[in-house]
Order: structure tokens, then sequence, then C-alpha cells
């Protein structure tokens, strides 16, 4: 500051400013252009920025310093957390779904050719479980098919005797041809069995034959199944049937599927706009008695959950996979009680898949003693509330 006095310092001249012009705003000015080269920064290491002292310039310099080593078991030293800030994700794997060793001839031609799940002592372990838990429904099951009874879709097979019609009726003719077994599991759409089974009760005491169906008004065949819901567009597609099989045939009838091979039923009936996958697949097990596996919701989401299909798998493709895997002489019954199951539980599998461990792996009867207990009770209850509705699966 004793520099700065003109007083003390007469030889010095200063410059002095206008009001003016020192009011005036220098942004945007451009001052003399520095000369100095800009400080390279360092590449490697930590950097530090050091506070100048009175003897360095007014811009502070970057410098290159070796860190010192830290130790990271010191209770004093506190690590950064890294970040995760464009660390790339790791993609999930499915649950223990994929086993890529050799998945055998069970995947040849299916969409996962090295998911080796189901695994034959898996399935037969599901169907000996839900055979257990749901052993009310699974024996009234065999003995109706031991008795010739025929299904015409899952859980519509009727309890015995044989229901009324909803007038009381006599009991209905035993549903047992092929075109029986494909408009009835068409009933079953979109519906529960209940109602697609009252449903084709109404349309057989109406119509007792296809012909009539065929020839019929629609709106008083839709009537006639309103119960069973979409009633316009499914008599449309039955009655496009049967107008085709007079057409080509002479008669309503399909008892010419029984002497096709699986393919060409598969290939017959899939024509008809609104017979998929599952319902052909129905048609082949539970009326022509073939080794067949249908796969309909609750097979569908068990199976994701268990690791037998990719979560990401579409229902035909588990149908095209599941049917490779699943053995023929299990197909039946692990699928009829697949289905009870998911409708008993809403599709839980944590009862089912603890009873596959305990089997195949850690020989736990946890879940053998929940099959007794107050699982069997809701497994019952359920059976004896819709047999008095008139089905077995309804």
């Amino acid at each position: 500051r004793l520099w700065m006095n003109p007083a003390l310092t007469p030889n010095v001249r200063f410059a002095t400013m206008p009001a003016s012009t020192a009011r005036r705003s220098t942004r945007g000015a451009k001052g003399p252009e520095d000369k100095t080269p800009k400080a390279k920064r360092a590449k490697t290491s930590a950097k530090i920025k050091v506070e100048p002292d009175v003897s360095d310039d007014v811009d502070a310099a970057w410098v290159t310093v070796k860190p010192e080593p830290v130790d990271p078991s010191s209770p004093t030293v506190r690590l950064p957390t890294p970040s995760k800030k464009g660390t790339p994700k790791t993609p999930k794997t499915e649950s223990k779904a994929l086993v890529v060793a050799d998945a055998g001839e069970g995947t040849v031609g299916s969409p996962f050719p090295n998911l080796a799940r189901p695994t034959v002592d898996e399935c037969w372990a599901a169907r000996d479980a839900l055979a257990k838990l749901h052993s009310s429904f699974f024996q009234q099951f065999e003995t109706q098919q031991a008795a010739g009874g025929d299904a015409i879709g899952p859980g519509s097979l009727p309890a015995l005797p044989a229901p009324r019609t909803p007038d009381g009726e006599a009991p209905l003719v035993p549903r047992k041809t092929v075109l029986d077994s494909l408009v009835g599991t068409i009933l079953s759409q979109n519906t529960t069995d209940t109602n697609s089974h009252r449903a084709f009760a109404i349309l057989k005491h109406r119509f007792p034959t296809w012909e009539q169906v065929r020839t019929a008004k629609p709106a008083k065949v839709e009537d006639a199944i309103r119960c069973g819901g979409l009633a316009e567009v499914k008599v449309s597609r039955i009655q496009v049937i049967l107008n085709t099989l007079k057409e080509e045939r002479g008669e309503c009838s399909m008892e010419y599927l029984r002497d096709m091979s699986d393919d060409d039923v598969k290939a017959e009936l899939s024509r008809f706009k609104g017979v998929g996958p599952k319902t052909v697949s129905c048609v082949l097990m539970f009326c022509l008695k073939r080794p067949d596996f249908p796969v309909d919701t609750h097979v569908w989401k068990i199976a994701k959950d268990l690791g037998w299909i990719p979560k990401g798998a579409g229902r035909e493709e588990a149908y095209e996979h599941l049917n490779r895997r699943v053995p023929d002489d299990c197909k039946f019954d692990l699928h009829v009680l697949l289905v009870e199951h998911g409708k008993v539980y809403r599709n839980d599998v944590k009862w089912l898949r603890q009873a596959l461990k305990g089997q195949l792996e850690t020989g736990d009867l946890g879940w053998y003693k929940e099959a007794q207990g107050e699982m069997k009770l809701l497994a019952d209850d359920h059976f004896i509330s819709k047999s008095s509705a008139g089905g077995v699966c309804g």
C-alpha cells in the first residue's frame, strides 16, 4: 500500500481514467493476448491444485503428484463407492432353466433346443405330487376314464352321473364324437368350464343334431350358448366348420379324423379359423386318445415359473417344447393335474417346486405333510363345489 501512495512516491506517474469510462461495462471486451502457453494436464495419477504464495503467479499451477498408498484395512480409511454410471448391466439369465450340455432327443424340433427341462423325472415327480394333493379330483377323473367317458376339452368332463339339461330333463347322450369334442372345446374358449359345460348342454338340448345347428338361424344358436360368452363369434366359426364339412364330405361329421395321423389331424383342424394349437391338442388327447400335451393358460404359467420354459416363451412355443419333453405316458395325467392345480391355487408353484426338490434332491418330506393339511382341505373343497356345479373340472 505504501508504493501506491502518490505522496510517498513522487517519481511515479499514475494514469487517471474518466469516471464515465470507469463505470462502463467491460463484458466481452478483449484484453491483450496472453502469450503464456497453457499448462498441460497430467494424463495419469492424481491432480491437486496448489494454492499460490507471494512469489507465485496469479494463475494456479497443475502439477502431477504420486498418490500415497492407502491401506484398505485401516479403520480410519473410507474408500469411495464405485460409481455405477456407465457400467454395462449384466443380462439376467433364466432361473435354472437352461441346461445346455446335451438336451437329448426330447428337444429335436423344439424352439428351445438347448433347454433340457422338464426332465422325465421332473414330469413324473410333478404328476405324483399333484395326484396326492388333488386325490379326490384325480380318483374320480380316473374312474370316469375307465368307464369310457370322453371329455370334450380340458375340465369339461361331466361328473357322474351325466348332467341333466338346465330344464331338468334326462341326462345328455355321452359326448363321444370328434365333432362334439371340437365344438365343446371351442365353447370352452375365454370362459369358465362351468359356463362352457352349460352352454354345450343347452346347445345339444335345443339342436340334437349338428345338421340342425348348421341350418339354424345364427341368432337362435347364439341364444343357446350365450352363457358361455362370445356367442356371436363362436357360432359364426362353428357354422363355417359345419358348412365346410357338408360341402366337402356330405355330412356334419369328423369321424374320419380317427384314421389320420397326428400331423394330418393337426393340419385338418388348423385350417379352420378359431381352432388353434391348444384346441387341436385337446381334441387329440381327450377325444382321439393320442399322446399330446395341451398348453392352456394354467399349464403355461406354471411351466414358466418352474423353469420348464423360458420366461419370454409364448403359449405356442411352450406347446412345441413341452409336447416333446413330457413323456407320452405322463401327458394326460400331468395336463389335467396342472390345470386343476392352477385353478385351485391360482397358478402358485411354491408348494410344487418344494415337492419336486424334495423328491429329486433333498429327500425332504415337508411337501408331503402339507399335502395332507390345509392345502389338501382347500383342494377337496374346490372339488366338491365344482362337482355340485356339474363338472369335475368345472
